[in-house]
């Protein structure tokens, strides 16, 4: 049998589904590609929010380097086998910190949607382990 002469199974698997699942499925995904490939070129703006976060992240050098070192603490004690509730607490805080000092420069950075998502941008680039929660995340 050839290859050519199969159906393709993702053509299968959305016939299968009621057309409202369909739907949804199609704009979860659409959304999804949206945000990725929707992101602001703009370089004025990214340029802006790199500065923005680089001059944040030297200025609070000590509470990124302190939330890196006791993710990777809590990390290599559960490695070990031997998971530590309080290191992981400890790490979870520092995170949390640093997340809130960073949702703070958001709210300052710019009322616009696209400076938001280009802040968001800069910061999953250089901070991925970091998430920004901001009104419009």
């Amino acid at each position: 049998m050839n290859q050519e002469s199969l159906p393709f199974f993702t053509h299968l698997a959305l016939r299968s589904f009621p057309g409202s699942l369909k739907r949804a499925f199609g704009r979860l995904f659409k959304r999804r590609r949206g945000e990725d490939a929707g992101a602001p070129d703009d370089p004025t703006l990214r340029s802006r929010a790199a500065a923005a976060i680089r001059e944040y992240a030297e200025a609070h050098s000590t509470l990124f380097e302190r939330a890196e070192r006791l993710r990777a603490k809590a990390e290599r004690l559960e490695r070990a086998g031997t998971p530590s509730e309080s290191a992981r607490n400890r790490a979870e805080r520092a995170r949390r910190e640093v997340e809130a000092g960073l949702a703070a420069l958001r709210a300052s950075f710019g009322g616009g949607r696209d400076e938001h998502r280009a802040f968001d941008r800069e910061v999953t680039l250089r901070y991925p382990t970091f998430e920004v929660s901001g009104e419009n995340h």
